[in-house]
């Protein structure tokens, strides 16, 4: 019997290595990893031992568990995959009444997590702020290659925090960790060389730009409504902040101001009396299931609320509404040689849509690499192709960003 969940059996042990080295040979081929240093660090950095458990769905089912024999080999072999691996979900309440699911941590992708260390440059002696714990598998990394002593993790969820400390330090890492709102950074550490996020934001907290020495690399994964990708963002003399996102798509969880909240859902608008109907050439699922088209148009129409709506006759549209009492739907079965949408309020938001449909066509749909972002601590927006191009959109400000201002 094993005294500890994660602790592997000789033969458990000899499989693990051998996928571990699967996984890095595979890596290397498919350039994930590009330096030598990360490709030693990546074979001597176990992952089992912050994964002791899974949900293979999210939330449906048993979790996966080390500590259940018959699961074992199930649980090993997941972990030395290349998937993510959702490790807590708790139940938010519905507006319906009950509750649904929402997983709040996980084990990131370790592709993923690979490109973006790869990309986050450290060199020996850099100090690293990591937004975002979780499971520790990714401090793990970064202590591997750096030194404890120059690494910093912080989340919001305490119990996690300190899951993550006992696991690393029975790996033998000892990095700084605390339990704080994300958006804050910490300041006790800073300034840092290179700031890593493991959670999306809508903007760039201004906290992370005061934090970041001149030089320095931040890397978050910037989406709106309709889709983001990771950024890399190096910081100038003058506090300013700017790079392209990367060119492949990811996608991490919201950074929340408390360890059971997440974003509200506004109430839906009901589209006023005097709608203008129309028929668009722009299909509407294009925004919702093409990742690259819903992009670029998030940009055009910022503070804009993206939902699904139902017709009576059972068609299935989207549901676009702005703040000021604009509305727009579109509907998904194509009628009268288009697809049919209804506007009102004093904006047609719509109109916009198409705008941002024919300028994603006419720039040849450009992937997420022709797009940058811009951050200063007042201003912060995306610029397509260059910084300085009349082709900019500025980013809505998040209540933790205005609170600074």
């Amino acid at each position: 019997m094993l005294t500890d969940a994660t602790e592997l059996s000789p033969p458990e042990r000899e499989t693990a290595r051998f996928r571990l080295r699967e996984l890095a040979d595979q890596f290397t081929m498919d350039g994930t990893l590009r330096t030598a240093q990360w490709q030693a660090v990546y074979r001597r950095t176990w992952r089992h031992p912050y994964v002791p458990s899974y949900y293979p769905e999210l939330g449906a089912g048993p979790l996966v568990s080390a500590a259940d024999e018959r699961q074992r080999a199930q649980w090993l072999a997941a972990v030395y995959s290349n998937e993510t691996l959702i490790t807590k979900v708790i139940q938010v309440p519905s507006r319906q009444g009950g509750s649904y699911p929402r997983f709040t941590s996980s084990s990131t992708l370790p592709s993923l997590l690979l490109t973006m260390l790869e990309a986050l440059d450290v060199t020996d002696g850099r100090r690293v702020l990591e937004i975002g714990t979780g499971s520790g598998y990714n401090a793990a990394l970064l202590c591997e290659r750096l030194g404890s002593e120059y690494v910093t993790s912080v989340d919001i969820d305490s119990d996690l925090v300190e899951l993550a400390r006992e696991r690393l330090a029975a790996n033998g890492y000892t990095p700084t960790l605390e339990t704080v709102d994300g958006a804050d950074g910490y300041p006790p550490g800073a300034p840092y060389d290179r700031i890593i996020a493991t959670c999306s934001v809508s903007a760039i907290p201004p906290a992370w730009l005061a934090q970041a020495a001149p030089g320095a690399i931040i890397m978050a994964d910037v989406r709106g409504p309709l889709g983001g990708t990771v950024v890399r963002l190096t910081m100038n003399d003058d506090g300013v902040a700017t790079g392209r996102f990367l060119p492949g798509y990811a996608s991490f969880m919201p950074l929340r101001p408390a360890v059971d909240t997440f974003p509200s859902i506004p109430p839906r608008l009901t589209l006023a009396d005097g709608a203008v109907d129309s028929v668009s050439d722009v299909d509407p699922k294009l925004l919702r299931w093409d990742d690259h088209v819903g992009f670029v148009m998030q940009w055009h129409l910022p503070e804009v609320t993206w939902r699904h709506t139902y017709a009576q006759d059972g068609d299935v549209g989207l549901q676009l509404e702005a703040p000021d009492g604009s509305g727009a739907q579109a509907w998904h079965t194509p009628e009268n040689g288009g697809f049919l949408i209804r506007q009102s309020g004093p904006r047609r938001l719509w109109d916009r849509v198409e705008e941002a449909h024919e300028f994603w066509r006419h720039a040849g749909c450009p992937n997420y690499d022709r797009f940058g972002i811009t951050a200063t601590p007042t201003e912060q927006y995306v610029w397509y192709d260059h910084p300085d191009s009349e082709h900019r959109w500025p980013l809505p400000c998040p209540a933790w960003a205005r609170a600074t201002r």
